[in-house]
């Protein structure tokens, strides 16, 4: 997502935040625990690329206290050409720490969505390889001409789906479902109609866009359309005992949001969605308690009939 469009944004986001929600469950020590960065938007830009290297040598520090065994990187990763190996020079570091990231594509390199998939494929093979996944399944691609990033995995009892739904026209920021014959929405229902559920609230869905509506213009005009959301909320309420939330990135603040059966307020919930700032900038407007880089981590604590997710968010500098 460009800079010039941040500030209704952030102003959104800080002004009308909810608390994010603990999901904690003392009875069970965690099992494992997994790391969210996102938008790291290595450009050139050499306060970005130092950004992303705070945010790396912060896992790596902590990955065995905190028990992180993953990091999903949501999007908006790098732009063309050797910014795309400067980011993957960079994230390879976890690589080798023992603590393997997984590249989401964003909707900043729907131009460049082939070379992402060039790049990032060698790591895709890593994950798919790496010991604790099973039933990795990636999407076919090209299709329609888009090299879409679909593809899902399990972990340690918990099926990470992270379906493509950035879009491939310019001038939009919002996002598709991309609804063919090939495409990301029957790929996304596909995968959890016949994802395994031994228990409740085992699925997590991992997207660039959030998945969700705020009900304020200034900020849904960036997220997912009222049309889009409805045929979301169809679907998804069907598997409301299995799927535990969605993160994302996009909108570069903290940001956590509850999605309902229906559009109203009141309607009783079948995902949480939980949005982690930028890891390059630092404060403007509302964001006076920021300290400029950001690292969400969630401890997973694994009860035999329901994992719980415990939420923590972390201004690494």
């Amino acid at each position: 997502m460009s800079k010039t469009i941040l500030s209704s944004i952030r102003d959104f986001c800080f002004a009308t935040a909810l608390a994010v929600c603990l999901f904690a469950s003392p009875g069970y020590s965690a099992q494992f625990g997994f790391a969210v960065i996102t938008d790291p938007h290595i450009d050139g830009t050499a306060s970005h690329q130092d950004k992303l290297q705070t945010a790396v040598n912060w896992i790596i520090a902590n990955k065995n206290t905190d028990h992180i065994e993953l990091v999903f990187v949501l999007g908006d990763i790098a732009w063309g050409g050797t910014n795309m190996a400067t980011a993957k020079g960079i994230l390879d570091q976890l690589n080798t720490a023992g603590v393997p990231y997984v590249p989401l594509i964003g909707d900043n390199e729907r131009n460049v969505d082939a070379e992402f998939n060039t790049t990032f494929s060698p790591q895709y093979t890593y994950i798919s390889d790496f010991s604790g996944v099973t039933n990795w399944s990636k999407a076919s691609i090209p299709v329609d001409g888009k090299y879409l990033q679909n593809f899902s995995f399990d972990y340690k009892g918990v099926h990470f789906v992270c379906p493509d739904f950035n879009p491939r026209t310019a001038g939009k920021e919002y996002a598709e479902l991309h609804d063919f014959t090939g495409g990301s929405w029957p790929w996304f229902t596909n995968d959890i109609t016949n994802c395994a559920k031994p228990k409740y609230e085992n699925i997590i869905m991992m997207t660039h866009i959030p998945i969700y509506r705020t009900g304020f213009a200034a900020a849904d005009r960036y997220l997912i359309t009222a049309a889009d959301m409805d045929k979301v909320r169809k679907f998804t309420r069907s598997y409301k005992d299995h799927i535990a939330g969605n993160y994302s990135g996009h909108i570069h603040c903290n940001f956590s949001q509850a999605v309902g059966e229906t559009a109203s307020w009141f309607s009783p919930a079948i995902y949480m969605g939980y949005t982690t700032d930028e890891t390059w900038d630092r404060q403007i407007s509302a964001e006076s308690s920021e300290k400029g880089c950001t690292v969400r981590w969630v401890s997973v604590n694994n009860d035999p009939n329901r994992p719980t997710y415990t939420e923590h968010v972390v201004d690494v500098d």
